[in-house]
């Protein structure tokens, strides 16, 4: 999986689409978190939606 997003988020980034470079950063980040030890934190996964370049995630818009 750690692997694997770097490519996703280049071939996000070659397609010109934001959201999807945020969420495999996100998931990057998070896949390092759980490496390290440190646990998920649900409650920061609204504000993360929120956040989402260009508002585009369904969850988001409701």
């Amino acid at each position: 999986m750690q692997n694997l997003l770097p490519l996703l988020k280049k071939t996000a980034t070659d397609l010109n689409r934001a959201n999807m470079v945020y969420w495999f950063e996100q998931a990057d980040a998070e896949v390092a978190n759980i490496i390290r030890g440190h646990p998920s934190d649900a409650a920061a996964i609204p504000a993360l939606i929120a956040s989402c370049p260009q508002n585009r995630h369904p969850v988001a818009q409701a």
